[in-house]
């Protein structure tokens, strides 16, 4: 049997390493050390104690949806409380429009989108408000960006169709002009609640962005 030549064992302690082999080791290290700070970056650890939410979040945001409440709910309760003089108001404005289109009865037509839509938007403003709240509140609980994007989104999603609101419902002489200013006034908490939680203060003490970089998807 041939016993290896001096040096070439790789048993022996005393052993150089060749040149090629101590390449191949750094570069191993390289890539496993790139691999590493390519999942750190891509998914960072949240810290285990954020401290305290900022009054941003827990005080401005939450103050502003309350008055965007409270403004909204007066709006909503004045709506069902005269929601047959709404139908009137509303069949009397849609009636001309209808009109001119023909193959259809225009009384019977703008009577039907007349009781339709109050109701709906009455009832979308109630749902998507009830829902906001347990998301404002999650940002904080849950120290979660997610909810605060899911939160924004719906906030947007309300103030859309306020104006809506404020010019079907309330835009007529024989409603108090009070009305409209209510609505008005939820449709700016809310963007003031918004703009609350998008302050440096609350990105700072959120967990930081987990995005998705496409270059480093399809290399991976």
């Amino acid at each position: 049997m041939t016993n290896p030549a001096p040096g070439n064992d790789p048993d022996d302690p005393d052993r150089i390493p060749t040149q090629a082999e101590l390449d191949a080791e750094d570069l191993a290290e390289i890539a496993r050390t790139s691999k590493d700070r390519e999942i750190t970056e891509r998914y960072p650890q949240r810290p285990v104690d954020p401290g305290p939410p900022p009054r941003a979040l827990t005080r401005d945001a939450l103050g502003a949806w309350i008055v965007a409440v409270v403004t909204a709910a007066i709006c909503i309760v004045y709506s069902f409380a005269t929601l047959g003089s709404i139908f009137e108001r509303l069949t009397e404005r849609l009636e001309p429009d209808m009109g001119d289109v023909k193959q259809i009865n225009p009384g019977a037509t703008a009577s039907s989108m007349a009781h339709f839509w109050p109701i709906m938007l009455l009832t979308g403003w109630i749902v998507t408000l009830a829902l906001s709240y347990p998301l404002l509140v999650g940002i904080a609980k849950h120290h979660s960006r997610n909810l605060r994007s899911i939160y924004s989104a719906l906030v947007l999603v309300i103030m859309l169709f306020t104006p809506v609101v404020a010019d079907l419902l309330f835009n007529y002489p024989g409603v108090p002009s009070a009305m409209r200013i209510l609505a008005w006034t939820s449709f700016a908490a809310l963007g003031v609640s918004v703009l609350m939680v998008f302050r440096s203060s609350v990105g700072a003490w959120l967990p930081p962005s987990m995005r998705v970089q496409p270059l480093r998807v399809f290399r991976g």
